[in-house]
């Protein structure tokens, strides 16, 4: 496969492409997603109470099944923040950011279905000798996944539409060289997970590793041409990152399972990179041979 494809996301966005409306666009989004956040912050304040809420904004990060639904639907807004940055200011349908949304669907099922199959061979294997501690009863991790599912996909739906729907595809109808179009957005990502203050030293290794698989992300967005197959591999990777897996004192309110030691373990965050690693290749992989059949 070749990037011939990507033209279906780069044609709507090069009509109205220049370097200054872009920045203009990135500004408008980040301020209409804090505008929107901080509105219903005052809410969940109001309804919730103080002491929920402080809980919830806590550091490292929400542990709980209702802080992590909020946590995980608050994306819903960096959704309508984007959304309303391609419709007023490049005039045209944000829906467009996905591709051809048929094509989409069918990519997303092909890609999920492998990836998943794959996914759970890994962390077996990954997770082999670990200790995991039983977080969530079975039973109410089951009946709250349906929901957990539903979130979760509105949380990475919205990360691949800003950085490779939106930010990717405006610097590609820049007549930028490819590398730019796939790095810059990929190194951004990277940095927006860059957290030393909670992972000390492990920070720049969770950075790195977050920008490759942006990398990883943009290269399967231009080789398909829609979004289909990035949402199918973040999905995948969230899931079993907090979904099945996770840390109890950071993101791990809906895991099944939480590993023993805490997020601010540094030595112990280091010695999964190369799982993580390996775990990116393959993700990788195997989507490309899923978009093959």
């Amino acid at each position: 496969m070749s990037y011939k494809t990507y033209e279906a996301l780069i044609a709507p966005a090069r009509a109205k492409a220049s370097l200054l409306r872009l920045i203009l666009g990135i500004v408008i989004t980040a301020l209409l997603y804090m505008l929107l956040l901080s509105l219903s912050w005052q809410v969940l304040l109001s309804v919730m109470g103080e002491a929920w809420f402080e809980q919830t904004m806590q550091v490292p990060g929400p542990s709980s099944p209702s802080q992590m639904f909020v946590m995980l639907g608050s994306f819903g807004f960096l959704t309508a923040a984007v959304s309303f940055t391609v419709w007023s200011l490049h005039h045209h349908s944000p829906l467009m950011l996905i591709g051809d949304f048929t094509c989409a669907k069918g990519q997303f099922l092909r890609s999920i279905g492998s990836l998943f199959i794959m996914a759970t061979v890994v962390a077996a294997i990954a997770n082999y000798g670990e200790t995991l501690l039983p977080n969530l009863p079975l039973s109410q991790w089951l009946g709250l996944l349906p929901l957990t599912l539903a979130f979760l996909l509105i949380q990475v739906s919205a990360e691949e539409l800003v950085f490779r729907g939106y930010l990717q595809s405006q610097l590609a109808a820049l007549g930028l060289h490819r590398f730019s179009w796939i790095v810059i957005p990929s190194v951004i990502f990277g940095l927006l997970h860059y957290d030393p203050a909670t992972m000390g030293a492990a920070a720049p290794w969770i950075a790195l590793s977050t920008t490759v698989f942006g990398v990883i992300a943009a290269d399967l967005t231009a080789r398909s041409g829609t979004l289909g197959p990035a949402i199918a591999f973040h999905f995948v990777w969230n899931f079993y990152t907090i979904v099945l897996y996770g840390f109890a004192d950071y993101l791990g309110g809906l895991a099944l399972f939480t590993y023993d030691f805490s997020i601010t373990d540094e030595e112990r965050l280091i010695s999964l990179m190369p799982y993580d690693a390996a775990f990116l290749l393959l993700a990788y992989l195997t989507v490309r041979v899923a978009l093959r059949r």
